[in-house]
């Protein structure tokens, strides 16, 4: 366990949650920490979203139901936060539960070639190195962990490629002709 400068807890060094009850969303709000722990959520370089635990028909204090409305809906459509609600703390655990065996899981590295390119360096590469013929999610892991960096897959001749489990004197080849 360590404190974390922003956020409640980091699943994977990949997702951050800030969680909060219903009466904190509204004291945050209130006294003004909720968007600056937004913004801080969606700058912070990891996919973020904000848990809301509790009952939001609760009657708080001191704030319209309709300012938390528009505050989720800033948070969602403007800072591009996800919102999650539980209804209590075990279905919080529970839905945690469920997001860390999704970014521990085996589709955390299918990278889709077609859609939008990823931002985080570590992504970047593995999506980069899925360019290359016959070399899927698994394979461009393995290329990345026994090369060290791309620089040194691309340069690597083709009897250094074959020394990565799934890669053949054929795919060594084709891969050494697409680099040249």
């Amino acid at each position: 366990m360590a404190r974390l400068a922003t956020g409640d807890y980091l699943i994977g060094n990949d997702v951050l949650i800030e969680r909060k009850s219903v009466a904190d969303l509204a004291a945050s709000l209130v006294d003004g920490r909720l968007f600056p722990q937004v913004a801080r959520l969606a700058h912070s370089g990891y996919r973020s979203l904000l848990l809301i635990e509790g009952s939001a028909t609760t009657s708080i204090p001191d704030v319209h139901p309709h300012s938390l409305e528009g505050a989720l809906v800033s948070i969602t459509a403007m800072w591009r936060v996800p919102v999650l609600h539980s209804s209590d703390a075990e279905q919080s655990a529970r839905m945690l539960h469920f997001l860390a065996d999704q970014v521990r899981g085996p589709h955390e590295r299918v990278l889709r070639r077609f859609d939008q390119k990823p931002k985080r360096l570590a992504s970047r590469k593995l999506f980069l190195l899925q360019g290359l013929p016959g070399v899927g999610p698994a394979l461009a892991q393995r290329l990345l962990d026994h090369f060290g960096t791309i620089e040194r897959v691309f340069t690597a001749d083709a009897s250094a490629l074959g020394e990565v489990r799934g890669v053949g004197p054929r795919k060594a080849a084709r891969i050494r002709e697409l680099v040249l």
